[in-house]
């Protein structure tokens, strides 16, 4: 059975769906062909049923993608809105509006006095230098910067009802504590707005952080729950086991985890009043379908894949493990074992005590879910704030426990985790645990190569490895050297509270495999290339630091001339030693690199006067500050040979990189890369042969 579904049906729906979305069409076109062929070994007088759902799939992503598109058009050509407030920040200065038509995220410049429930009239401006694949993930049509508002009447029904209360047990549970509270309310509703970052950086470290996003898990505990209050009357507790689990999921704002959970559990009531035993594969498959068909953009929520693949994990390799341990580790570890993969691929660890770690705290968190679901139950009838300190102490208490795990925590690192790795890891598994029954002598032939390539990963292949980081505007440039020593240049801004640091650059370098910096450089203090820095120090171990006139002693002053040489690679430092204004560009460190034959310019945010200073010829070039037009010009070119150029840069209102420094590079043949349009870009050289890769 689960051959069949999985070759038949699930491969060639998700490759179909990724096809038409995605840019790896080489890779999943060549997986296609591959799997193709398997199923024409296997199966060779019903293969047109893989190609029929390949086929389904790309149509699915056909029309979700003209769907999404066409409403977005006709947003962006909209002069008026109209929608009813279903949810509110904390500091009022975003909210979510819906209609019948479109569900909206609106922004203010400022706090605005509106609550769940109002119907509001308003103009605005679609924000459109955004990632629209996200947005749609989330069932919004568009985020939008609103000029000006006016509510127009208040809406009452069932969701709203809930809504509101959810709105006001969240703003009073952390206006009495807004860490306990906001954890609290993580564990009810899903929503962790007001949770320190530092906390969900502990939750992502320990692989826990599903315990704050409304999951199966939550609504199986409620499912149970329910179950046996109601256990005396069978229709009563089928009636009540419905409404209370739709309620949560309104509850939980219809995140897509949750509806999984609540179809899953609408199919197997179903079947068990039918009084037909439910097949939870086929549940799973049918409701990941169903769900795909209706919005096919939750492919990208990573919450949703991750609840569909543990859960898949669970029904199919749970009867396994349990011959061998007990029914609770084996789910645990049948969840863990199938989304580790998805997990290295995102963050690039995973923690090793994760099963030990879920099993022991999933019995406090069903504990907690339940009990901060009566507390909102009571506290909407009793408006007692009195009512909410017992679950906040349990919430306190929680996270003094995450603090402790996180101290005896340890991470497995595996760098380089890349896509045809994370085919090649499920693959394995599914042979390994005898998933798939082959014949035993190919079975033992296909892990072997297939363990070989995966090994192949770690082989050390003495490069240099040069990452210009996408931090919006601004710069961060990774550098691992051929015997894996790290130099960070740079730490990304800062910008309204978007800390560069700790969404991209962090998490890069810790996926890259690496927990240390051996060499910090900072070639000037501005926002957008030191705005970073204390999260950097606070998170990696930093061993050197250097810095342009440094303004404290942490920092070794680089100089004019100067030089760096870490692990055979050389840094030479150039700048301007005149004593200008602190905010004047040209106050900032250039870096020529070598290492062998191969030549790269580091440019930072340097001006002419300092860019006529450099000549050579160069493989690489980060074009200086973002590519302003009063950075870089024809007279430069004449000093300066380049082979491929690099823009950081991302959305601003300087018009950078500006179409006169674009012009010249085409004009000279000079490929030249953006990462607000190729995201990370990586150079890879032995010091002779380099390669790009986006």
């Amino acid at each position: 059975m689960f051959k069949s579904i999985l070759i038949r049906i699930v491969i060639p729906y998700i490759l179909g769906i990724l096809f038409f979305l995605e840019e790896y069409r080489l890779i999943l076109g060549a997986t296609a062909v591959a799997l193709f062929l398997v199923y024409m070994i296997i199966y060779k007088r019903d293969f047109y049923i893989y190609i029929l759902f390949l086929l389904v799939g790309v149509f699915v992503a056909f029309i979700s993608f003209y769907s999404f598109k066409n409403k977005l058009k006709s947003i962006e050509n909209q002069k008026k809105y109209i929608g009813v407030v279903t949810k509110i920040s904390l500091d009022n200065k975003s909210c979510i509006v819906k209609n019948k038509h479109y569900t909206l995220k609106l922004y203010f410049d400022n706090n605005k006095n509106l609550s769940v429930g109002d119907e509001i009239i308003f103009t605005g401006t679609v924000i459109t230098d955004i990632n629209y694949n996200k947005i749609f993930s989330k069932n919004i049509n568009a985020y939008l910067k609103v000029i000006e508002f006016k509510k127009i009447g208040t809406k009452r029904d069932f969701f709203i009802s809930l809504y509101r209360l959810s709105d006001n047990f969240k703003r009073n549970l952390i206006k009495i504590d807004k860490e306990a509270g906001a954890i609290i309310n993580g564990f009810l509703s899903g929503d962790t707005e007001g949770l320190e970052e530092y906390t969900k950086d502990v939750l992502r470290e320990l692989n826990l952080s599903h315990i704050v996003a409304v999951s199966g898990s939550h609504l199986g505990i409620l499912a149970l729950f329910t179950v046996i209050l109601f256990s005396s009357n069978f229709k009563v507790r089928y009636f009540a086991l419905l409404f209370f689990t739709y309620s949560y999921v309104v509850l939980a704002n219809f995140s897509h985890s949750a509806v999984r959970a609540f179809i899953m559990i609408l199919f197997a009531t179903l079947a068990q009043t039918l009084k037909k035993y439910p097949n939870s594969l086929n549940i799973l498959v049918t409701t990941f379908i169903l769900m795909t068909a209706s919005n096919v953009y939750i492919v990208y929520d990573i919450g949703f894949i991750l609840s569909i693949v543990s859960t898949f994990g669970i029904i199919i390799l749970t009867p396994v493990l349990k011959q061998k341990m007990d029914k609770r580790i084996a789910i645990n570890l049948s969840a863990f074992i199938f989304s580790m993969p998805i997990i290295l691929f995102l963050s690039g660890y995973v923690s090793i005590f994760s099963v030990i770690t879920n099993l022991f705290v999933s019995y406090l968190v069903a504990f907690i879910t339940i009990f901060s679901l009566i507390t909102f139950i009571t506290f909407s009838l009793a408006k007692s704030q009195m009512i909410l300190y017992p679950v906040l102490i349990l919430g306190n208490l929680f996270i003094k426990l995450l603090n402790i795990l996180k101290c005896i925590n340890i991470n497995l690192y595996i760098p380089n985790y890349s896509l045809y790795m994370l085919i090649i890891s499920y693959i394995i598994i599914i042979l390994f645990f005898d998933l798939i029954k082959i014949n035993d002598k190919l079975k033992k032939a296909i892990l072997i190569v297939l363990s070989a390539v995966f090994l192949f990963n770690f082989y050390p292949k003495n490069q240099l490895i040069i990452s210009f980081i996408d931090v919006g505007q601004g710069d961060s440039i990774f550098i691992e050297t051929p015997n894996k020593k790290t130099i960070l240049i740079d730490t990304g801004g800062n910008i309204n509270g978007y800390n560069m640091a700790q969404k991209r650059v962090v998490p890069f370098v810790k996926k890259r495999g690496y927990r240390r910096i051996d060499v910090l450089i900072i070639t000037h203090f501005h926002n957008d290339h030191a705005g970073g820095l204390q999260y950097v120090i606070n998170n990696l171990q930093v061993h050197s630091k250097f810095a342009f006139k440094p303004n404290n002693n942490e920092f070794i002053e680089l100089k004019n001339n100067d030089k760096l040489i870490v692990d055979g690679v050389e840094f030479n430092i150039l700048s301007n030693e005149s004593e200008t204004s602190e905010n004047v560009n040209e106050n900032c460190l250039v870096i020529i690199g070598k290492y062998k034959e191969f030549d790269f310019l580091l440019t930072a945010d340097a001006e002419l006067s300092l860019m006529k200073k450099i000549s050579g010829e160069f493989e690489i070039v980060k074009m200086p500050h973002h590519g302003s037009r009063y950075s870089f010009n024809e007279e430069i070119l004449k000093n300066i040979k380049i082979q491929n150029s690099i823009f950081t840069v991302g959305k601003n209102n300087f018009n950078h990189p500006a179409k006169e420094v674009i012009d010249l590079l085409e004009e000279n043949d000079i490929k030249y890369y953006r990462t607000d349009r190729d995201g990370t870009i990586q150079i890879r050289t032995d010091g002779k042969k380099y390669s790009i890769h986006k």
